[in-house]
């Protein structure tokens, strides 16, 4: 039995090598040069993206106008709390934002390095606007209220009319 196995195993691997020689050999009813091995492809390796520029999120664009043909733009730097007018080609920041190309029709301003910046959209809300005077409220009627006095009318020995007007009352201490 052992004999026997050592046969088989010599005839299998006989019999593996014989089929890939045959396997090798070229094919009578081919083409003469179709199986030439093609060629390998090279293949580059990608380059590395370019290194990401530092942007300044803290950029936004305040608004905008035209005047004599030439558009300006107010760009302010939250960060810096400063804020300048700029025209296309002027820089701001030390060269590190300079205004590339203004689209008027969608109010997108691009900066050189890819960003762009366009106007917030508004909230609808009404923003109060400080004011130097005080504005005065106009004070409720009462209903039901006696008319004001209009003060009390003396008159003096010379036959001259006073009138005093009516006090008003103190406010009352806020605590």
């Amino acid at each position: 039995m052992n004999m026997k196995f050592i046969v088989f195993k010599i005839l299998l691997v006989g019999s593996i090598f014989f089929c890939n020689f045959l396997l090798r050999a070229q094919n009578p009813f081919l083409r003469p040069g179709s199986q030439k091995p093609k060629p390998v492809m090279v293949q580059r390796p990608a380059p590395p993206p370019p290194p990401p520029k530092p942007q300044n999120t803290n950029i936004e664009l305040r608004g905008f106008f035209k005047f004599k043909g030439e558009w300006y733009f107010s760009i302010f730097d939250k960060v810096k709390n400063k804020g300048v007018w700029l025209q296309k080609g002027e820089a701001f920041d030390d060269g590190k934002i300079e205004i590339e190309s203004f689209n008027p029709s969608t109010e997108v301003l691009k900066i050189k390095g890819g960003t762009t910046l366009s106007l917030k959209k508004s909230d609808g809300k009404v923003l109060s606007v400080p004011s130097a005077m005080p504005v005065n409220k106009p004070k409720p009627v009462k209903k039901n209220a006696p008319p004001p006095t209009t003060g009390r009318k003396i008159v003096t020995s010379s036959g001259r009319t006073i009138t005093i007007p009516p006090r008003n009352p103190l406010p009352l201490p806020k605590k």
